[in-house]
């Protein structure tokens, strides 16, 4: 019997904890209870979820540079006992301010340096197939408000939100803890048995994207195609999360859905959100990661004006199409970057690099979230917050269709010398 390669736990481990730290998704799930207990307008409830992924953005900087310099099994570390006093004091709270501290910058802390671990380590055991493995090694954070959505959902009518809190943080704190003893970086140099890259095919093959180069952050930072990169990034993922967040209070108030109903959505963008990363991550080995930016962009654009469709024509049917496509779209986004920013920029600096992009779904995540909560506020309608950012998409699509170019990438590197 042959033994089971190191990396295959490495792997599992990631897995399981993204998939603990992703139940911040199911953040949708308490909206309607902190609104009904505190009286706080839509755009207010959305803050703590916005500053937990802001501060997840910008804090994956610093944890990819201790990453790069240490490992990830202090960050997997800093990451449970983040996410212990994170949830723990999220429960106590008692105003949006508490909310903001405990949950955005604690817990948001928690998850950057508990994704960081998972995708810049674990990342470095899967040469060979670097879009699929962050398919898996991420997979979990995309399934977490599937699976801790509807649990959630149950917790909170038989204790209480706060209760709940509690629970998920204790339970949450000491599955990453035991998984510090399993994620660590492989021995430098290594690479898989028998793994030639030159002559790679099909999920083992070179992306099309591989530069060769590796670039520092401030190399990286001067490129045009980084410019490029986020701004599409940006625009993209802030429909993915407009429709993370609105598509349970829409569903209920415009489209007559019952709470646990509503709620199921928020479970099947969160299902098909996983789903994304495991078909659009080995596709993007098979394709290249800018065809398959290409196909979620689409996607996405389709997903959003969906929404707005499925109200202004009173077709709730539609959301089902909405959420299945959003979260596919936004799943297999957050799968390919990773992958993609080491293709394009190198291996030696990943952590910090991919850190500095991923500073974009910070953006995102505050500028789909809280602008369409806005104009619901002053509209008392999401239709064309939706329309918007489906809008916003076209320009995502031909960025990567026309203007991102990797021959283009290594041409300007040259001729400024910024890339070694």
């Amino acid at each position: 019997m042959s033994k089971i390669p190191y990396r295959i736990y490495v792997a599992i481990a990631c897995f399981l904890m993204t998939l603990c730290l992703g139940a911040l998704y199911a953040w949708p799930i308490f909206i309607p209870h902190l609104e009904a207990e505190f009286g706080w307008s839509r755009a207010t409830v959305t803050l703590p979820f916005t500053v937990a992924s802001v501060v997840l953005a910008l804090g994956m900087v610093p944890a990819g540079r201790l990453q790069d310099l240490k490992g990830p099994r202090i960050l997997v570390t800093m990451s449970a006992v983040l996410v212990l006093f994170g949830y723990v004091l999220s429960s106590f709270s008692q105003s949006i301010l508490l909310f903001v501290i405990s949950y955005g910058f604690i817990l948001g802390g928690a998850i950057a340096t508990g994704y960081m671990a998972s995708v810049g380590g674990g990342l470095k055991w899967f040469p060979d197939m670097k879009g699929t493995a962050t398919g898996i090694l991420v997979g979990g954070f995309g399934l977490g408000a599937a699976v801790f959505g509807p649990l959630a959902q149950q917790m909170i009518e038989l204790v209480g939100w706060r209760q709940s809190f509690i629970v998920m943080g204790v339970v949450f704190s000491v599955v990453i803890g035991l998984i510090s003893l399993v994620v660590k970086n492989p021995p430098a140099g290594w690479q898989p048995p028998g793994w030639n890259p030159s002559k790679g095919k099909g999920l083992g093959r070179v992306s099309p994207e591989y530069t060769g180069l590796d670039f520092t952050p401030q190399a990286m930072a001067k490129t045009p195609q980084f410019t490029l990169m986020w701004v599409q990034y940006l625009l993209v993922l802030s429909a993915g999360f407009a429709i993370l967040i609105h598509l349970k209070p829409l569903a209920e108030e415009f489209a007559g859905f019952a709470p646990l109903a509503a709620a199921g959505l928020v479970s099947l963008f969160s299902a098909s959100n996983f789903a994304g990363r495991f078909f659009l991550s080995p596709l993007s080995d098979v394709i290249g990661r800018i065809k398959s930016f290409n196909i979620i962009a689409v996607l996405m654009m389709i997903a959003t004006a969906s929404a707005a469709v499925a109200v202004t024509s009173d077709i709730p049917i539609m959301l089902y199409f909405t959420a299945m496509a959003g979260g596919v779209a936004f799943g297999g986004y957050l799968a390919l970057s990773p992958a993609f920013t080491a293709d394009m920029w190198g291996s030696k600096n990943f952590g910090v690099n991919y850190g500095v992009m991923f500073t974009a779904w910070g953006a995102a995540s505050f500028a789909g979230p809280y602008f369409t909560g806005l104009a619901y506020d002053v509209l008392n309608s999401y239709v064309l917050a939706y329309a918007v950012f489906a809008l916003l998409c076209i320009p995502g699509i031909a960025i990567t269709m026309w203007w991102v170019k990797p021959a283009a990438l290594i041409a300007f590197a040259k001729k400024h010398r910024l890339a070694s």
